[in-house]
């Protein structure tokens, strides 16, 4: 076998920096612009190609749209953060990932987020990001209360269920947004308030 095989052709690899060159103008301008007053010309040429281009990468403005939750989770590093919840034995640890990852995202892509959760009430075009964004915030709620049911940390009588939905609850990212915008809460202090809400609501 060829010691090449399995590895990306320089083809493959300029088409996936492409897409993110891609990705990443589109981000800019949605976080800046909106959605609604972003072109995929506008996209195109902040990302340096054409539109035929950005068609044949990444596909219609929906398509684009759909690809930006991977682009903001990278952004934010979520992997590093859920990466040990399958071996982690801390339940106070567990009990406050949620928040971790609500304050990292805030942190580094809360203009994105912000104008997706603004322009998502007008532009039906955003729903998609949101819809999935609110997915996998729901599937992490519910894998930490899942690992915390496992290791019998949940406060009686709070069924595994019942605790997935009170952690996604609280760390809901459009909460943090209020505590931040209206209330005056630094991204550090939100993830304090939400881990502290946390840990006294689910824990035994």
């Amino acid at each position: 076998m060829s010691e090449n095989a399995g590895r990306p052709t320089r083809r493959a690899a300029q088409a996936a920096q492409t897409r993110q060159e891609i990705l990443q103008a589109a981000r800019r301008r949605f976080a800046t612009e909106g959605y609604a007053a972003t072109s995929l010309k506008d996209i195109a040429a902040d990302a340096g190609v054409s539109v035929q281009t950005l068609y044949d990468s990444v596909g219609s403005k929906a398509d684009l749209v759909r690809r930006l939750n991977d682009l903001i989770d990278s952004e934010a590093d979520i992997f590093s953060i859920i990466a040990g919840v399958a071996s982690e034995t801390d339940p106070r640890a567990l009990a406050a990932v949620p928040a971790r990852v609500t304050a990292r995202l805030l942190g580094r892509c809360g203009d994105i987020m912000r104008a997706c959760v603004a322009g998502g009430l007008a532009d039906p075009g955003l729903q998609p990001l949101l819809e999935e964004g609110a997915r996998r915030h729901r599937d992490g709620a519910a894998a930490i209360a899942a690992r915390l049911g496992a290791l019998g940390a949940l406060r009686k009588p709070l069924t595994v269920k019942q605790a997935a939905v009170t952690l996604a609850a609280l760390a809901e990212f459009r909460l943090a947004i209020v505590l931040v915008d209206d209330h005056g809460m630094s991204v550090a202090q939100v993830e304090r308030w939400i881990t502290e809400l946390s840990i006294r609501a689910v824990l035994d």
